[in-house]
């Protein structure tokens, strides 16, 4: 059995807490969930859903190129909201990230602790 391999990168905000950015384990990598902060942290919880989606999907773009993939390769990603209605404004800005077939995708509302999103996938690395 391969040993699993924690990722980091400076390119996205530091855990907030004791878990990897993400962890590559036999050709996938499983990326933890990435909220609209700056690499340095800096919350964006006073922005526009916009602003907030689109940090939260550059966070989880550059831990996922930082692991040796990229959302062009998600195979699952799932999506936390505050709100399901910005599920629609969401979409617009993920055909940004990623192009077809589109990875399997859930949409799940949630009470995010100052946030308005999360989003966490899994990707396969490319050979």
């Amino acid at each position: 059995m391969t040993a699993r391999e924690p990722i980091r990168t400076s390119d996205a905000p530091p855990p907030a807490g004791s878990y990897s950015q993400a962890i590559r384990h036999q050709g996938l990598v499983w990326l933890a969930g990435q909220t609209p902060r700056t690499s340095d942290g800096a919350r964006l919880n006073d922005s526009s859903f916009e602003v907030q989606a689109r940090q939260a999907l550059q966070n989880t773009e550059a831990v996922a190129v930082a692991a040796g993939t990229s959302l062009q390769h998600a195979v699952s990603v799932t999506v936390y909201l505050r709100d399901p209605e910005d599920r629609t404004e969401f979409d617009d800005l993920w055909r940004d990230f990623v192009t077809v077939p589109y990875p399997a995708r859930a949409i799940v509302q949630s009470d995010l602790p100052g946030f308005d999103i999360e989003i966490s996938a899994v990707c396969a690395i490319p050979e």
